[in-house]
């Protein structure tokens, strides 16, 4: 019988200095490429009494700014109408800030269908900018 030994093949050893390197590259290329967005809180009290709720707590001032959204089209820009004037996002805070020297204190915001979730961010971010000391979110 005749045996035939199979040849010893050294393993290479995996260098891991370029493996390391590499890894460092992506990290850094995340780190850089990614944004990091300004997050706070934003207070929104929703339209509505709660259930057990008497009526005398429920009762507030009536909002004397309304705030009413809708899109134009889908990628459109979006229109506001403020107490029947129409603006434009950036034109929010100062029509608020003006309504509030006028003795406003509180808003409604009123979204129609198709207002995107971003949308009405934006719109109460705005808002929060201006002198109005409370902005109410109405759903429908």
């Amino acid at each position: 019988m005749i045996s035939i030994r199979t040849p010893l093949v050294k393993r290479r050893r995996i260098p891991l200095m370029p493996l390391i390197d590499v890894i460092f590259i992506l990290v850094m290329f995340f780190l850089l490429s990614s944004t990091f967005g300004i997050w706070r809180p934003l207070e929104v009290s929703l339209g509505g009494t709660r259930t057990g709720e008497s009526v005398s707590q429920s009762l507030e001032p009536a909002p004397s700014v309304l705030i009413l959204a809708r899109p134009q089209s889908e990628t459109g820009p979006m229109r506001l109408n403020v107490n029947g004037r129409d603006l434009r996002l950036d034109q929010l805070a100062d029509e608020l800030d003006r309504l509030a020297g006028l003795g406003a204190e509180a808003a409604v915001l009123v979204p129609t269908g198709g207002t995107g979730f971003q949308a009405v961010v934006r719109i109460l971010d705005e808002a929060r900018s201006s002198r109005i000391k409370k902005v109410s979110l109405k759903l429908d």
